[in-house]
């Protein structure tokens, strides 16, 4: 990790990555923290929090960009790697939409709301709003499991299908729900 943030952290890179890695337990929560998060872990170094937090957000840009020049399929790997990093470390449950056209066209894509580390409530309403918006033909959900097992709940099956309907009533599709644990993505 200390090679990694040597360039945004000098002479300062060990003390700093093993600041991260006592803090977070690793890079891949690291990655998803704060950038308060990062200012309390790093002793106050705000600068290289905000690096570390521009550098994050950079690289997500890139990831979102080779989603949205093709169709967007809940089985390509540009689409999988995108979540895994977009949603996969957060130490709480995240539901993630993805909105897109009648032929899969990208539109956009959004954190809904963040849960507890065990479960995920949908903002149904912010979802169904952000889809017509839009202009959403249809929806891939995802969500993670800081567990590491992509196997779906029986509260994971319930909200799929109280989703699906919502979705269905108005015009939407709900195309996927997509479980990411670990490097393990599920489709429901």
């Amino acid at each position: 990790m200390a090679d990694l943030l040597e360039p945004f952290a000098g002479g300062l890179a060990e003390i700093a990555a093993d600041r991260l890695i006592r803090h977070f337990g690793g890079l891949g929560r690291a990655l998803t923290a704060s950038s308060e998060q990062l200012v309390q872990a790093l002793e106050g170094d705000r600068r290289l929090a905000e690096a570390i937090v521009a550098a994050r957000t950079l690289f997500e840009a890139g990831l979102r960009e080779q989603i949205s020049h093709a169709p967007v399929s809940p089985h390509a790997l540009a689409f999988r790697e995108y979540l895994r990093f977009a949603i996969g470390r957060s130490a709480t449950e995240c539901l993630h939409a993805t909105y897109v056209t009648a032929d899969w066209g990208y539109l956009a894509d959004e954190q809904i709301t963040q849960g507890a580390s065990g479960a995920v409530d949908a903002n149904l309403r912010r979802l169904l709003s952000r889809a017509f918006d839009v202009g959403a033909h249809g929806v891939i959900l995802a969500h993670n499991h800081p567990s590491g097992s992509a196997e779906p709940s029986p509260d994971d099956i319930a909200l799929t299908r109280r989703v699906g309907a919502l979705m269905k009533s108005v015009d939407i599709l709900l195309l996927d729900h997509l479980i990411v644990g670990g490097r393990d993505i599920v489709s429901m």
